[in-house]
């Protein structure tokens, strides 16, 4: 009798039990969907950077160039190595890239035989190119693809030429990603608190009822926790496998346009037991913050509200000043918790401000405004839930838009011209520059010495990469400052130098500071003319002219950067590479195609910034579909305040355009609360995280052209909630009991 007494509530209201199921089925399929996008997308980052970063090459000792057959001997022998057969255009077509899958499941440690389908151009099977070789130029490349301690007879070790490092922008963007990660699982349980609550709230009376009857309290606490882990489990299982299948639905796209360069296992939805595993933790924490309520006497979340102003002023006072000051990763995440913890507790009490009528109003208006304040204090939690996944939503569009724009720039930046050309041992640069002033074959072109250099202080000293070039070239002028003094490039030519941004924050360097730099036996004190962005690595770095390095200076490595004429690149590419073989003297060249390497990190990125993109969308999705669950069961306890409306004489279309200005101004106001968070949180993420984390910030750029589209949408959910309201539009009746001062 007990629990039927218990399980009439839902009975009675069968939809407060629908939402209820659905808000945790939807939430459960978030965090495994969110789970499943972000291994995915940290698995396409790690893809790709080893992809763009190369591996160790393995090349004769007797100098001679690899070839297919060479390799088929050295897969033969058991080692594991992967080619890169690139073949020339013929007359009008495109170059081909031969891979083999076989190869690339070894590497990655795929069963045999489960290689992926080569059918996407410019990448072939190897069989493919290998054919298409006999009648074109080629080189062939062998990456290492494992460690191996003992190579065979005839072969050495040798860094790909055709590196490009993504290093700490991939591991910035993975860093944001799991920041945005926690950030939906703390809206979702919001939303789960929001509606559970709210049905409580509705049980109080009965649940008193019972207590009357004699049923003991602590007994009713152990139904009602029962009742709620039944739901959730009830919840969460349907809810983990729809995760996996909406995950793997938005990662398909990432999936074939991947599967022709790596394993498909590579990419493939991670049914694991640990993301399983991870859903049932985060549902027993928000069942057990639930729970929590049952031991407030059903008093539900009004037991704060006397210190919900004072405590949200604290939580952003103490997270602005720890934010500004906050010396590592966890003081900021902190600030950034108390931050949003601050926005959550005092949007409600300001919302209800601002909607706080006037006794001049039109008496419409009037009631519109109180009805207003009241729907903000019951639906106060799933309203903070949706403002905060608006934020969020906001915070990763700029994000995501600020990281593609400093990804291509940094790429063209570190591809600029179109071949990347290393300068073989022993072999000097003068001696290809009478090949490379051909205008019919070199458009333009630079030197590239790489090599280190030791800055000398006051106490200690350290040791620097240095880029020398030539700073009259345009490939390089291109290259845009952080901060320069007036016409940095003449003074670099002059003897100045450059640093990145990492040497100038943690050496506190400004344009006109001077350094000591030490080549060798030598030291040199040079200006710096400007700071330059270097998303790639952590290493500090100085770029200087060529014509300013000591004449004893022995660079590491040595390269050019060509840009080929226009219109003829294809043509010229291959007559200038011969000329250039015929000069050195050299049977073979280390080439590096920056156009393929260029599609090649876009094709990777772009597709990881749009899993990105349907993570944010998926949790504004799941606040608004909570917000129009929870305003349909409100709805049902609030129905004899909207007949009032047809006693009023306020019936068909008139009801219907005061119902939706009800709630579009319900959604605008959110609106106007999600802004201020999405961009200072978009601030904390780009200004103090990244700078905490890697040394460097990205630049800071807001979007309000998607504000108006994300206004539009809430728009949509205002005419959403509108319906639901029409379609229980009250009928005459006698009013209900009046109680808990909501009619007011």
């Amino acid at each position: 009798m007990l629990l039927r007494a218990m399980l009439s509530h839902y009975r009675r209201h069968p939809l407060q039990l629908l939402a209820l199921l659905a808000i945790l089925t939807l939430a459960t399929a978030l965090w495994s969907g969110v789970w499943t996008l972000t291994s995915q997308a940290r698995d396409s980052m790690a893809a790709g950077d080893r992809q763009l970063a190369g591996q160790q090459v393995l090349v004769r000792q007797d100098g001679k160039a690899v070839s297919v057959q060479d390799f088929a001997d050295l897969r033969r022998n058991g080692l594991c190595v992967v080619p890169w057969l690139e073949v020339a255009s013929d007359s009008g077509g495109a170059r081909v890239i031969g891979l083999d899958p076989l190869a690339m499941s070894c590497a990655e440690a795929a069963p045999s035989g489960s290689g992926p389908v080569l059918d996407g151009k410019p990448f072939v099977d190897i069989s493919e190119a290998a054919r298409l070789a006999k009648d074109r130029p080629s080189v062939l490349r062998l990456y290492l693809a494992t460690e191996i301690g003992h190579l065979p007879e005839g072969w050495q070790r040798q860094v790909d030429p055709a590196a490009l490092d993504t290093g700490e922008l991939a591991d910035s963007f993975l860093l944001n990603l799991n920041a945005l990660a926690v950030l939906v699982v703390l809206v979702s349980a919001l939303l789960i608190r929001s509606v559970y609550t709210l049905g409580l709230d509705q049980r109080r009376h009965g649940l008193q009822l019972l207590e009357r009857y004699g049923v003991q309290r602590r007994r009713l606490r152990r139904y009602l926790l029962l009742e709620l882990s039944i739901l959730a489990v009830l919840g969460a299982v349907p809810g983990y496998g729809l995760g996996l299948l909406l995950a793997e639905v938005l990662g398909s796209g990432f999936g074939s346009a991947m599967a022709n360069l790596f394993d498909t296992a590579l990419l493939a939805t991670p049914h694991s037991v640990t993301g399983f595993l991870v859903t049932v933790a985060v549902m027993a924490l928000v069942v057990f913050w639930c729970g929590l309520d049952l031991f407030k006497g059903g008093r539900g979340q009004t037991g704060m509200v006397r210190f919900q102003v004072p405590l949200a002023l604290g939580a952003l006072i103490a997270g602005a000043v720890t934010v500004l000051v906050a010396g590592s990763l966890v003081s900021a995440f902190l600030a950034t918790a108390l931050l949003l913890l601050g926005a959550g507790l005092v949007t409600p009490r300001l919302l209800q401000r601002l909607a706080a009528p006037h006794r001049d109003m039109a008496p419409l208006r009037l009631w519109r405004r109180r009805e207003l304040g009241v729907l903000i204090r019951r639906l106060a939690l799933p309203l903070v839930a949706l403002q905060l996944a608006a934020g969020t939503v906001i915070a990763v569009h700029a994000l995501v838009h600020t990281f593609e724009g400093t990804f291509n720039q940094w790429l063209d930046q570190r591809l600029s011209g179109d071949l990347f050309v290393e300068v073989p041992d022993g072999k000097a640069i003068v001696d290809v520059v009478p090949v490379l002033s051909q205008r019919e074959l070199a458009a333009n072109w630079h030197p590239v010495l790489r090599g280190q250099v030791i800055l000398a202080g006051a106490d200690t000293s350290s040791s620097l990469d240095l880029m020398a070039t030539d700073s009259r070239s345009s490939l390089v002028q291109n290259w845009s400052l952080i901060e320069g003094v007036n016409s940095p490039w003449l003074a670099v030519g002059r003897g100045a130098v450059l640093v990145n941004e990492q040497l100038a924050r943690r050496k506190g360097l400004t344009p006109g500071s001077r350094l000591i730099l030490g080549f060798g036996e030598q030291t040199r004190e040079v200006s710096v003319a400007g700071i330059y962005a270097d998303y790639g690595r952590p290493a500090g770095e100085v770029m200087m002219d060529v014509e300013h390095l000591p004449q004893d200076f022995a660079p590491a490595f040595r390269s050019l950067t060509v840009t080929l004429p226009e219109g003829s690149a294809n043509s010229r590419r291959e007559e200038l590479l011969a000329s250039l073989q015929h000069a050195w003297q050299v049977d073979t060249l280390q080439v590096r195609d920056n156009e393929t390497v260029h599609q090649l990190a876009n094709r990777i990125f772009r597709q990881t910034f749009a899993l990105t993109r349907a993570i944010s969308y998926l949790t504004l999705g799941l606040a608004a579909v909570a917000l129009l669950l929870t305003g349909w069961v409100v709805l049902g306890s609030r129905q004899w305040y909207y007949q009032l409306l047809v006693v009023w004489g306020l019936a068909g279309k008139s009801w219907f355009r005061v119902i939706l200005t009800l709630a579009a101004e319900l959604m605008v106001s959110i609106w106007a609360a999600a802004v201020p968070v999405g961009i200072a949180l978009t601030w904390v993420l780009v200004q103090r995280i990244n700078p905490l984390a890697f040394g460097w910030s990205l630049p800071m750029a807001i979007y309000p052209g998607f504000w108006l589209e994300l206004m539009a949408l809430l728009a949509l959910a205002a005419l959403m909630i509108a319906g639901a309201f029409w379609l229980r539009r009250p009928a005459t009746g006698i009013a209900p009991a009046l109680g808990n001062g909501e009619e007011r």
